[in-house]
């Protein structure tokens, strides 16, 4: 007769671990196989049919332990795929929270990149342009002379000319302190709450073996 256990998906997770640590100590304790004499009549202090037993006992209970551990595991897979909750205001199922947990690093990677990106850009921008009204007189010096002696007109057609073609501003097409800001809060909000929010669920959320 088939016996079905329930428990929360918090109990499951103790018990696969616990399940993991007995698989290996109970294969490193089993005996599969043995050799010795044709005419010995004991194997390590037992009879030929009781080694024999102990060795089908030690196979049983390692394969046993496995099933166990495949069972539980496949039911909280299957309830993780269908559990929903809510992580920093989006609802997902349990089983995309956590993979977004894992996956979260390459938002990082992206955010990091974008930061570096911006700041350099806007260091080059500074310094560039921090360099853009000497550089004005000196061709306005070379062009018209003394500046004062020179016509408003020309002094302003040429300044004008000269900042148009010299003057550096941002290539922002993405609007990129906007995206910097909405991703950082995304990742902040995310881990901030993602692991209460699966604690809490698991706690509750129950499946049977």
């Amino acid at each position: 007769m088939t016996t079905h256990t329930t428990m929360s998906i918090h109990r499951a997770l103790a018990e696969l671990k616990t399940l993991n640590d007995r698989i290996e100590k109970s294969i490193r304790e089993a005996d599969f196989i043995a050799t010795d004499r044709k005419s010995a009549q004991k194997v390590n202090g037992l009879s030929i049919e009781d080694y024999e037993k102990t060795i089908q006992a030690g196979f049983d209970k390692v394969v046993s332990l496995i099933e166990r551990r495949n069972a539980i595991k496949d039911a909280v897979v299957q309830s993780n795929a269908v559990t929903q909750v809510t992580v920093a205001g989006e609802t997902m199922t349990v089983a995309k929270a956590i993979e977004r947990k894992t996956s979260i690093q390459l938002e990082e990677s992206l955010l990091a990149a974008m930061v570096t990106a911006r700041r350099k850009a806007i260091n080059r921008l500074s310094m560039e342009n921090e360099t853009l009204t000497p550089r004005l007189e000196s061709y306005l010096t070379e062009i018209l002379g003394k500046k004062e002696n020179a016509k408003k007109e020309e002094v302003e057609l040429h300044t004008k000319s000269f900042i148009e073609r010299n003057e550096f501003v941002l290539i922002d097409p993405l609007h990129l302190n906007k995206r910097i800001d909405q991703l950082e809060e995304s990742i902040s909000n995310f881990k901030t709450e993602v692991d209460a929010v699966l604690s809490e669920s698991n706690a509750v959320t129950q499946i049977t073996i």
